[in-house]
């Protein structure tokens, strides 16, 4: 597996109109800065926690114009990149596809702009020639803290407010928000692809911002049960299901979330196991082992009634999942996850596991790892979903 992009040759641009993928899967950067006497890329590698770069100096043609040929490290795929000019890191302003991430949390190093690398690796995520949802920006009055908040929303294609429709509620990781799983992960389209494949069936997926209470960072952020509970539970659900079409009843709502979103999810598990009836743990969040003698010890009723919950059918399926390569970059995940099984076994707790390489998420802590976790995750989702409208 390669991990880092590598500088190759590749054409020298005299204008500049955004980044060019050429017929051999290279990449050619550009950013016009007359002025600047030293301009860096900084392209996303696929081992580290993301967004992870590594950054190669670019050069400077008689144009003012400054360029760089990158071989990327994973073929055809989507990758952020952004440049930093003269010490400012900015993103590329000929390219509308862009990430903010956070302020002042791991996307410290600016926006980042993105670029796709077409071919068959890729196709999943492509925006193919299939019927395509809708994805809204929702504002919404959040009772905790007493504010406006956003969330995105994905409406499946051919979106019909006279039917129901189960719903897919997906947390982001740490340093990210709402439009994470748009932007870098493309769910969209992947599930666009997935549904034109009929291999899911049409969901709303909700994307909430879960960095409640601060002002963009991640310090002052309430806990992940103070979210579930007030945020997700207390004002989110009950904002969908009275504005969009919804199907009530666990078997038609869904939890997950990559990385620290994954915390949430387990949050969401053991203090709401009847809410939902499949919980996806994608990059199982750290902190779960400092819980366990908290739960086994003090609140043992939370296990039984997950317990019950599988019993009786309510909980479908807890999938979980990692990078198989995590291990090399963030120890304290690979350590948590071994744990958090363990847990799981000794509670006769049920779950699926499904080893990053086995979905083909061979990586990192990176988005694309994410990527193939959705698409492994998404057909376990409602297969036999019934309900009554609302």
């Amino acid at each position: 597996v390669v991990n880092h992009a590598t500088p190759t040759d590749g054409p020298v641009p005299t204008t500049c109109a955004g980044p060019t993928v050429n017929g051999n899967a290279t990449i050619t950067f550009c950013i016009s800065a007359p002025q600047a006497t030293a301009v860096d890329i900084n392209f996303q590698h696929m081992l580290g926690l993301s967004p992870a770069a590594d950054a190669f100096p670019m050069t400077k043609g008689e144009t003012g114009i400054w360029y760089i040929t990158v071989e990327p490290p994973a073929g055809a795929n989507w990758y952020g990149y952004n440049f930093t000019v003269d010490g400012a890191h900015v993103p590329d302003p000929s390219n509308r596809d862009i990430w903010t991430g956070t302020p002042g949390s791991f996307s410290a190093i600016g926006a980042w702009s993105m670029v796709m690398v077409p071919g068959e690796a890729s196709q999943y995520m492509a925006n193919l020639n299939v019927p395509h949802g809708a994805v809204a920006t929702v504002n919404y009055h959040s009772t905790l803290g007493a504010t406006e908040r956003r969330m995105t929303v994905y409406t499946p294609p051919n979106y019909n407010s006279r039917r129901g429709y189960p719903v897919l509620y997906l947390m982001h990781g740490a340093g990210g928000n709402d439009t994470d799983w748009v932007v870098n992960m493309r769910a969209n389209f992947i599930l666009d692809n997935l549904i034109a494949q009929r291999k899911v069936k049409p969901m709303i997926v909700v994307m909430p911002d879960t960095n409640v209470g601060t002002s963009g960072g991640l310090n002052g952020s309430v806990t992940a049960d103070t979210f579930i509970r007030d945020e997700l539970i207390g004002t989110i659900i009950p904002y969908i299901e009275d504005q969009y079409r919804t199907l009530r009843g666990a078997r038609n709502r869904a939890l997950a979330g990559m990385s620290a979103g994954s915390f949430h999810t387990r949050n969401g598990l053991f203090t709401s196991p009847t809410l939902f009836g499949y919980y996806g743990l994608f990059s199982n969040g750290a902190l779960f082992p400092a819980q366990q003698p908290d739960l086994t010890q003090n609140h043992p009723d939370l296990i039984r009634r997950v317990v019950r919950a599988q019993r009786r059918g309510v909980i479908r399926e807890i999938w979980i999942s990692e990078g198989a390569e995590e291990p090399e970059v963030i120890p304290l995940l690979s350590d948590a996850l071994q744990p958090t099984l363990e847990f799981f076994d000794d509670n006769r707790i049920e779950y699926t596991y499904a080893p990053g390489a086995s979905v083909g998420a061979i990586y990192g802590h990176v988005w694309d790892v994410w990527r193939k976790h959705l698409v492994a995750f998404a057909p376990t989702l409602f297969r036999n979903s019934r309900g009554h409208r609302h």
